[in-house]
C-alpha cells in the first residue's frame, strides 16, 4: 500500500505548448484583400452594371474562395447570386478571367465537374505581385461578356 499509485482518480493536465522555431524556408506570406476593399469592388461592379441598365449580383471571394462580400442588385434574378459566387471562385482559382477557362471546355469537358466552379464569362481575378488574392464574380446580365465587364470595373476600382 505504501508508495503505490492511486488509480482511482485520473489527473487531467493541459497540454504543454512546445515552442518550435520555423525557418524561413518553412514559411510563406500571403496578401489579403481587406473587407473595405472587397466592398468597394463589389459596389463598383454593381454600379457599372446599373449604368448599362443591368440588374446583377456580385460576389467577392478571398484567395481561398471564401466569400467576403455579396451584393444582389435591385431586380437581379435569384440564380445570379450563386452564379456570381461560383464565377468569383473560378476566377481566383484559375487566376484568369472566367472567359478564359470557359474556352477550354471543348478540349476538357470534365473541367465543369470541379466543385464550386462555373465556366462562364463574368469573373475576374484580383492580383497582387502577380499572385491571385481575390476573385470578383458578376452574374445576371444577358451575356457573360457584360458580366465580365462589370467584374473588371470592380477590380479597376481597387487601383484608385
Amino acid at each position: 500500500m505504501g508508495g503505490g499509485v492511486d488509480r482511482g482518480e485520473e489527473v487531467l493536465r493541459a497540454p504543454v505548448p512546445v515552442a518550435v522555431a520555423a525557418h524561413g524556408g518553412d514559411l510563406t506570406q500571403s496578401t489579403h484583400l481587406t473587407l473595405d476593399a472587397a466592398q468597394k469592388a463589389a459596389r463598383a461592379a454593381v454600379v457599372a452594371a446599373e449604368k448599362e441598365g443591368r440588374q446583377v449580383s456580385v460576389a467577392v471571394v478571398d484567395r481561398n474562395g471564401t466569400t467576403l462580400v455579396t451584393l444582389r442588385g435591385d431586380g437581379a434574378g435569384p440564380q445570379s447570386y450563386e452564379s456570381a459566387q461560383r464565377k468569383a471562385f473560378t476566377a481566383v482559382s484559375w487566376n484568369a478571367p472566367t472567359s478564359e477557362p470557359a474556352k477550354r471546355l471543348e478540349q476538357a469537358p470534365a473541367l465543369k465537374d470541379i466543385q464550386g466552379t462555373l465556366f462562364l464569362a463574368g469573373g475576374t481575378p484580383v492580383t497582387a505581385k502577380g499572385a491571385p488574392i481575390a476573385g470578383i464574380g458578376v452574374a445576371g446580365a444577358p451575356s457573360g461578356d457584360l458580366d465580365e465587364r462589370s467584374a473588371q470595373a470592380g477590380a479597376a476600382a481597387l487601383d484608385h
